[in-house]
């Protein structure tokens, strides 16, 4: 029996009783009569656990609608981070110039890229060595850049400051996973635009990516883009060992 059920009860049993006029000083049948006939406060304890609950149940049905449903998540969020690379959704500020050059870039061999980088330089097993290798040297570490015939794959320390603002709409990134990290999937072109150690968006390195694989692993941040598909990309980004 519910506390609600017995009150109600209570009530009804109190207007049917024949109570005598009582003697000063002996007032308790009539107390208690006019409590019962008082509104109950409800106690402001019941009330705190149930908004607890109320606002836990709302995060989690965002948070599942925003797995689930691109439109969601494109409301919600404004930008994501992988490592050094930030995801913005929003239209990018200039259109990609052909061939942009970020600033200090320039092309080294292979065994130059492994010298003069911070990190330990990997090439995927399944393409082998680069046909050729850029190192942009505008911050310590360097980001490493390794060529091949319609595939790129980037490779930088991006713990403490993003480098690339990658422009696209939040509905085509899609995440997923290499070799147990973390990583999102870009299957369509996008504006890319070098971030220099101020903070700064340099314009003139904007430039259009094609379908873009990133993650972050071991304090590192690792891009792979290419005409692929997602299981290509995966199958180049976890043969990097």
């Amino acid at each position: 029996m519910t506390d609600e059920t017995i009150e109600a009860q209570l009530r009804e049993l109190g207007t049917r009783l024949d109570v005598p006029e009582p003697p000063d000083g002996a007032r308790t049948a009539v107390a208690v009569l006019t409590r019962l006939n008082e509104p109950a406060p409800r106690p402001a304890n019941r009330l705190l656990p149930r908004l607890v609950a109320a606002a836990v149940a709302l995060l989690l049905a965002l948070a599942v609608a925003m797995t689930v449903s691109p439109t969601v998540r494109a409301a919600v969020l404004d930008f994501l981070r992988i490592g050094g690379v930030e995801l913005r959704f929003q239209p990018p500020p200039v259109p990609p110039t052909s061939d942009p050059v970020l600033p200090g870039e320039r092309d080294v061999t292979l065994a130059q890229a492994r010298e003069q980088a911070a990190f330990d330089v990997k090439v995927p097993a399944l393409l082998g060595d680069p046909e050729s290798v850029r190192l942009i040297e505008g911050f310590p570490p360097s980001v490493v850049s390794l060529h091949y015939q319609g595939v790129r794959i980037d490779q930088f320390d991006g713990t403490l400051h993003p480098y690339f603002g990658k422009f696209t709409r939040a509905e085509d990134v899609v995440p997923t996973k290499v070799d147990g990290f973390d990583a999102v999937w870009v299957p369509r072109p996008h504006v890319v635009i070098y971030i220099d150690r101020a903070g700064t968006e340099r314009q003139e390195s904007a430039r259009l990516a094609t379908h873009t694989l990133i993650w972050e692993a071991g304090g590192l941040t690792y891009r792979v883009e290419g005409d692929l598909t997602r299981t290509q990309a995966i199958a180049i980004a976890e043969s990097l060992g």
